[in-house]
């Protein structure tokens, strides 16, 4: 699936906004078996409000950005959660200490409430590539960075507030550990030779998919009249959205390596769109 080509970027055009619409609406880059819903996650006026920061920007605080992309996207999520109109924020990047060492043991992402119900919710936002797409091969611009490795630590994860340690943590809040759904947002975008996925056994249906080049031969699917913007690291999120400025010819893509690149093309009000997602690996 190309979620860039969703009819919500048209609409959209603050970058914050659309970064956080992406958090909210993209569909899981794999199954985790309890993944939250969009429904859940927007609540009865979600897109109203989302609309809403959209056209008056004033009203995001001006400490969201990290430059690291997972501090970023939870800043985003945070502040969703504190002002969505169904939702309540209980505990944000709640650490869990060992009761006899004192060493941390990790942290829960959020504890949140959304239509009364209690959740402990984990988030990443992995972009993963590999030619054929096969899970045991997908791995990030760091190849030490790799989908299985991640699954297994986003289970631990939401297992931690099941542990001893972590009711104590939670009781200290006024957070009954037993009342807590255990839910993931799985996030990002996964590339293959083809630009399509096949194995439904992990990835969802609509999974959002790119094309992932690591040969000269990957940039036959382009002629010399297209258009590409390069991503920095902390603009994955959100599909492009950018300014003549920015855009640069298939020569120059050919040139570069370890990024995410979108191919654009031209809209009615002058910006330039993302079509297509790209994975140029550092080495081929």
């Amino acid at each position: 699936m190309n979620y860039a080509q969703d009819a919500l970027w048209w609409r959209l055009t603050n970058p914050v906004v659309r970064d956080l619409a992406s958090l909210l609406t993209a569909p899981a880059l794999w199954k985790s078996g309890c993944e939250l819903s969009r429904r859940e996650l927007l609540g009865e006026h979600g897109f109203r409000y989302l609309l809403q920061l959209n056209d008056n920007p004033h009203l995001l605080p001006e400490n969201l950005f990290a430059l690291r992309l997972g501090h970023y996207a939870e800043n985003l999520l945070a502040f969703w959660f504190r002002h969505a109109p169904h939702s309540q924020l209980l505990a944000h990047n709640l650490a869990v200490f060992d009761a006899q060492t004192k060493q941390q043991q990790g942290a829960l992402d959020f504890v949140v409430q959304l239509n009364h119900q209690l959740y402990h919710l984990e988030l990443t936002c992995k972009y993963y590539g590999s030619p054929t797409g096969q899970p045991e091969t997908m791995c990030g611009l760091n190849r030490q960075d790799t989908l299985l490795n991640k699954q297994a630590k986003l289970i631990a994860q939401l297992q931690l507030s099941g542990s001893l340690n972590a009711q104590d943590v939670l009781r200290k809040h006024q957070i009954d550990a037993q009342e807590l759904t255990r839910v993931s947002i799985i996030r990002g975008c996964a590339f293959t030779h083809s630009g399509s996925l096949n194995n439904d056994l992990i990835y969802p249906v609509n999974t959002w998919s790119g094309r992932l080049i690591d040969n000269k031969d990957g940039f036959q699917h382009f002629d010399s009249t297209d258009k590409f913007y390069v991503f920095a690291p902390h603009q994955y999120l959100a599909p492009a959205r950018v300014s003549a400025e920015h855009i640069i010819s298939l020569d120059e893509v050919k040139t570069i390596r370890k990024a995410l690149v979108a191919k654009v093309a031209l809209r009615h009000d002058g910006f330039w769109y993302e079509q297509e997602r790209l994975m140029l690996p550092e080495n081929f």
